[in-house]
């Protein structure tokens, strides 16, 4: 997959990252599912793309983005979020904002190889079938549904 495509997915995030709704729906499923953002955001990609959900696809995405979240992402964000409450290290925190962030971009430019084998659906995509397919706790927790419902809307 060249750059420009997997250049696309970071350019998307950025772009819905500054929907104040649409944030604070992505943090209420990364804090309260531990759900990763980057995957939420590869998925509604996807949908806006017309690629066809495939599970196999998906749980190399879900494996990829849950392993670089629990390794890297979380313990960076725990740190980040306790300098926040001191005052003596703004710039430490800031400094840790940069590292999560640079985090983030790595894996929404990483995850669209994982993507190169899926084919166009042919038709509109429904956001919540990627969702399905990269989020399955979602068929079992009612929470969790309405969360990403939600998500998907916006």
């Amino acid at each position: 997959m060249d750059d420009t495509v997997k250049q696309d997915l970071w350019r998307y995030a950025l772009l819905r990252w500054q929907d104040r709704k649409f944030e604070q729906a992505c943090l209420h499923l990364q804090d309260d599912f531990q759900v990763p953002v980057s995957l939420l955001l590869c998925g509604l990609w996807l949908a806006e793309c017309g690629k066809q959900p495939d599970a196999l696809v998906g749980r190399r995405m879900a494996e990829l983005a849950g392993s670089f979240e629990t390794e890297y992402l979380r313990p960076l964000r725990e740190v980040r979020r306790k300098a926040s409450t001191d005052s003596r290290l703004p710039e430490f925190k800031r400094q840790l904002q940069q590292v999560e962030l640079e985090g983030e971009r790595w894996l929404l430019t990483t995850l669209p190889g994982l993507c190169v084998s899926l084919l166009p659906a042919g038709k509109p995509v429904d956001a919540m079938g990627w969702m399905l397919v990269l989020v399955p706790e979602l068929a079992q927790c009612e929470g969790l549904q309405r969360a990403l419902g939600e998500l998907a809307a916006q």
